[in-house]
Order: C-alpha cells, then structure tokens, then sequence
C-alpha cells in the first residue's frame, strides 16, 4: 500500500466529495493519510477528520508561515496535544517553517522575523511533545537550517515538498531529515536533478492536493489516488522498480509518523 504523507482533505476543496475521494485513493492502493494543520480551523478539521476515520487518516497540528503575521495563538496546538483523547489521531506538529516567495503582492523580507519565530515555537512544541515536524520550506533553506542547528536539538521530521538543491537534500538528510516528493516531480526542471541523490530510506511520498497535480492531469484538482503517478516518476528517476519505492516509501511513513 501507498501513505500519502501530506494531503489538504481538510481543505473546502473536497468538501462535495471527500467521502469519494478517499474510497479512490483506496482503490488506487493508498491506504492511509497525514492530514497537517495550516490555522486554527484546518487544525481543528484534521482532528475530527481523524477521528471520523481511526487508522486511515492522522492529523497533524500547525500553523503555515502565511499565518505568522496573525500572530497566531500557539497555545491551541499544546492544548490539543495535552489532550490524552487526542494522543492515537495527531502524529505531528505542522505544517510550519519559512516561506520567502512573494506572497500577495507583500515584499517576503517584511515577513521574516514573525515567520522565524512562529516556526521555533513548533519546533520547540514538537520537541517538547516528542512528536514529529512537517516543516514547509520556499526559498529559506539557509534560515530554516541555521534554526535547526541552533535548537538543543533538532527533532526528527519531514521537508514537505521538497525544492531544495543537491546542497540542501544533503545537509537534510544527514540532520536526520526525510523528504517529501510531490506531483510536481512529473514536470518540474529541477526536482529531477535532485530526486535521484534521495536515499531510499529517506523518502516519502506527498500528494499536497488539492494543489501540484501531476502529470498527465494537471490544471485538475489533485486527489490523492494520484500517489501511484508521484511513485512512477520517482521509481523512473532512481532507476528502481516501482514495488521497491512503494515498500520504502510506506515503511518510512510509518517510522516517521509511527502509524
């Protein structure tokens, strides 16, 4: 079976049909989901959808560097994972980290330092509760390593959505990191220069739909019964057979989320 390690089903994107979507994944061989927090609500929405689905969906709690300058309420996060009935659903902190693109018209520069911030409290969060992070990376890997290393120590943890350099995937891993491959494998320049240095034993796949649909479907909205194409492109890739990358890519979901 496939994981599907960062999928949006708490998103309104599928609320017509998210009852469907998750029967076709199943059917597509992806058995289960990681369902990360981006605020308050889609926290909240990933909790219930966990608990509507035990052993299928697992919910992660976490704030998206967009929502730094809300200057968001951390203390939502600790009191869902003090929760004892909340321990079997929530297998991470996040989604969180650092994103420099230009978002909306806003200059990234001018919203550094709440993002810096709002990512070392998850951090600290996710140490403090001995829980994996789902960290978010765009144009910021030089800061987001550069926190990490100054932390007591460095949790384990996924990037999702991967888009670093060679340079970058190297000093991920070695920090213990695993590394989130998405959709955008099948028509990205410059994922598959770097796909083929992925050690198999850091690998796991994402969807991130409902957004970088791949290939052949793109401009649809993605689901997450297209795994098997993420699985395809990145078994071309590494030159391995397809079986081999959904074993390893299933045996590290469940290691890093212990699910």
């Amino acid at each position: 079976m496939y994981i599907d390690t960062h999928v949006q089903l708490n998103f309104s994107d599928f609320d017509e049909d998210r009852v469907t979507v998750i029967a076709n994944a199943k059917k597509a061989g992806v058995k289960q989901f990681i369902v990360p927090g981006v605020d308050h609500n889609s926290c909240r929405t990933a909790l219930h959808l966990a608990k509507a689905h035990p052993g299928v969906i697992y919910a992660a709690a976490g704030y998206h560097p967009y929502e730094a300058p809300k200057n968001p309420d951390l203390s939502y996060i600790e009191t869902l994972l003090n929760d004892p009935e909340n321990k079997e659903y929530i297998v991470a902190v996040g989604e969180c980290g650092l994103d420099y693109h230009e978002y909306r018209g806003e200059v990234a520069a001018g919203r550094k330092d709440v993002q810096e911030r709002l990512f070392t409290d998850q951090l600290t969060i996710a140490t403090k509760f001995d829980l994996p992070v789902i960290i978010h990376c765009r144009e910021a890997f030089d800061d987001v390593f550069t926190i990490l290393q100054k932390l007591p120590a460095i949790p384990r943890g996924v990037f999702h959505c991967f888009s670093g350099s060679q340079q970058d995937l190297r000093i991920a891993v070695d920090m213990g990191f695993f590394i989130g491959i998405d959709g955008n494998v099948t028509y990205s320049k410059q994922l598959p220069m770097v796909v083929p240095f992925i050690p198999i034993d850091s690998l796991v796949l994402e969807t991130d739909a409902p957004y970088l649909t791949p290939v052949p479907h793109r401009g649809k909205r993605n689901e997450p019964k297209y795994i098997p194409l993420v699985a395809a492109k990145v078994a071309e890739l590494q030159k391995k057979p397809i079986d081999e990358i959904m074993t390893a890519t299933t045996a590290n979901a469940q290691r890093l989320f212990s699910v």
